[in-house]
């Protein structure tokens, strides 16, 4: 697993790198609640398991020469009202 995972080291194919991490492994036993709270433990889970995307997404983005796009408008946001 954490030859596959590449945070240090990327993962070679037939002499071909990785162009970049796509794989994180975490221990899921370090995610079991002992108090038996799952909900707790499955969102801190998919925190740490998700933790990488955005890097991820912006280093394939640069890799291709995306550039993002300029807000659309800075109009404030709606004014949400409560009924009571």
């Amino acid at each position: 697993m954490e030859e596959l995972d590449g945070d240090e080291v990327r993962v070679s194919s037939r002499g071909r790198l990785a162009e970049r991490d796509i794989v994180q492994f975490v221990p899921f036993r370090d995610y079991i609640d002992r108090s038996g709270n799952q909900v707790l433990s499955m969102a801190r889970l998919a925190k740490d398991v998700l933790a990488e995307i955005p890097d991820q997404l912006l280093s394939f983005m640069k890799s291709r020469g995306v550039e993002p796009r300029p807000a659309l408008s800075s109009s404030p946001l709606p004014e949400l009202h409560r009924h009571i």
